[in-house]
């Protein structure tokens, strides 16, 4: 089998491979030989519903999982239950139920003390409402009971929870609205309302711990106008049930700079005996978007930067802060690197990059940061019709982005891979699900069996059907250098399987969930 490496040091291959691929246009051979990947599959079963999607998962903590999947009905398509799965360690159907609802929504889902726990947000009509619940279960059976954690009147909010069926939009500032957030562990548990208030950005937020006892409350205020904040992110502490805010602030001083965004960040450190804040804005740089990471002590923003606007892509911007001053140590702006420049455009190029999002970001065993993005996007155009016409959209699922960062913020390596996905509606058989493991980063993708070869020597991975792909993985190893290996074949596969919505808790399996019509199946791969 012949060995395609692209590596950032060089691009130089055999004569005669050149020549094989050039005369091909496309090439199936270069797949690397030391990818192991074990390979397990479920049987195949078959639903009562056709169409269903993936809502939740909790391991079993005996290598097993549980799996529930929403499922709609009526004319208008309304969520009316969730299938619950409970899986062994071979992917065997242990048991299964049927959940369910009215005006209820499951927002998370872990496993303790040998109990299913079911976080849920429903809606009360009779006292208008909104509640949030915990429903649990033995492992061993689906004999679910209920216990309220609070409940907020819909007067008092700013509009609908996320994910919440039932509620509609009121006043509307683009945060989103409320959520419920579990602690890396499952330790903590915060519940997160935006509460109306034009004058004053103004949060609500409750912590419990695994044993749904509350910590503290508190009500977050910010002397801003509801619409100059956006909330970015709300995260707890594993180790405490500290919560740690993050927000972005467009006020009336950073409107006056004459360079780089006129706005600042805010991160905003919440327990229950005291609260901190730390303000900074990005310097002459425009950076749409950060997200904290904490890693143990650590705690750091990264974020992608411009030199243009909030809409371009130039680098990686990185703030690392002092958890217990809660103040800037250092930050660092790294331009994507000339290796990421010709992976993307086969030659050097001054040209700022255009919607990227993150998919995935990582902490390595080493402590540095893995950041994998991607290139999406929707286009739209009308077409006529004897009735007047409509608007059709395609949504395009692009290049792959993938970045390192060292323990200080440098830029170790960037690589673009190159991917062309598209697709009438937003489809989790695109994209690409991504983890960590022994010095590699593993990212799975669904493609044509035909990889196509551009110039320069790059590679271009090419999605033809959604539902009618092969399971390719892609590696990068700790000095940049990526593989990839066909996994499983279109013609070997009852069913297609969701890439985009991959499940892994950050050991060396991950599990995909595959659909085709009624019939669906496990797979689970471990690295």
């Amino acid at each position: 089998m012949l060995i395609l490496k692209l590596t950032p040091k060089t691009f130089i291959l055999k004569k005669l491979l050149l020549v094989t691929v050039f005369l091909l246009g496309y090439t199936q051979a270069f797949l690397a030989q030391d990818l192991n990947v074990d390979i397990k599959t479920s049987e195949v079963y078959k639903d009562k519903k056709k169409n269903t999607t993936l809502s939740f998962t909790a391991s079993d903590g005996k290598g097993g999982l549980f799996v529930g999947r929403s499922y709609y009905g009526g004319l208008l398509k309304t969520l009316k239950g969730y299938y619950i799965e409970h899986y062994d360690s071979n992917l065997n159907l242990v048991k299964e139920f049927d959940y369910e609802i009215d005006r209820e929504t499951v927002q998370q889902a872990f496993v303790n003390n040998g109990e299913l726990h079911l976080l849920t947000t429903q809606y009360d009509r009779d006292s208008r409402e909104i509640k949030c619940l915990v429903q649990s279960t033995s492992v061993n059976n689906f004999k679910f009971s209920s216990k309220e954690l609070m409940s907020l009147n819909i007067k008092e909010s700013s509009g609908r929870f996320v994910g919440f069926y039932g509620i509609g939009l009121q006043q509307v500032d683009g945060d989103s609205f409320g959520s419920i957030s579990l602690s890396k562990n499952n330790n903590y548990i915060v519940i997160n309302f935006d509460i109306k208030n034009k004058d004053e950005e103004t949060h609500k937020i409750h912590v419990f711990n695994k044993n749904f006892e509350e910590v503290f409350t508190n009500t977050f205020k910010r002397d801003i106008k509801d619409r100059k904040f956006t909330l970015k992110d709300i995260s707890v502490d594993d180790n405490n049930g500290t919560v740690y805010l993050l927000g972005k602030a467009y006020t009336d001083q950073k409107r006056k700079k004459k360079e780089g965004g006129k706005y600042q960040y805010e991160l905003y450190r919440i327990n229950a005996k005291s609260s901190k804040s730390l303000s900074f804005d990005t310097d002459d740089k425009f950076v749409r978007s950060l997200t904290p990471v904490f890693d143990n002590d650590r705690v750091f923003c990264v974020g992608f930067y411009s030199e243009k606007n909030d809409n371009r892509f130039k680098g990686v911007g990185y703030f690392n802060i002092d958890p217990e001053t809660l103040t800037i140590t250092s930050k660092k702006f790294s331009p994507f690197t000339e290796q990421f420049i010709m992976d993307k455009y086969g030659k050097s190029k001054d040209k700022e990059l255009r919607n990227i999002s993150y998919r995935d970001i990582l902490i390595t065993s080493d402590g540095e940061c893995l950041i994998n993005g991607e290139e999406f996007y929707v286009t739209s155009h009308y077409v006529s019709n004897q009735y007047g016409g409509t608007w059709r959209y395609t949504y395009h699922y692009r290049d792959i982005v993938s970045l390192k960062l060292g323990k200080e913020g440098n830029l170790i390596w960037a690589r673009n891979i190159n991917k062309k996905q598209a697709s009438s509606a937003p489809s989790d058989y695109l994209s690409f699900t991504s983890t960590y493991h022994n010095d590699k980063a593993y990212i799975f993708i669904n493609c044509s069996d035909k990889v196509r070869k551009l110039r320069n020597d790059r590679l271009e991975f090419k999605g033809i059907k959604a539902k009618k792909s092969n399971l390719y993985v892609i590696t990068i190893d700790s000095e940049g250098t990526y593989d990839y290996k066909s996994l499983i074949d279109d013609k070997d596969a009852e069913v297609p399987f969701r890439v985009g919505n991959g499940i892994y808790d950050f050991s060396n399996e991950i599990i995909f969930l595959g659909q085709r019509g009624r019939k669906k199946q496990l797979l689970k791969l471990t690295l």
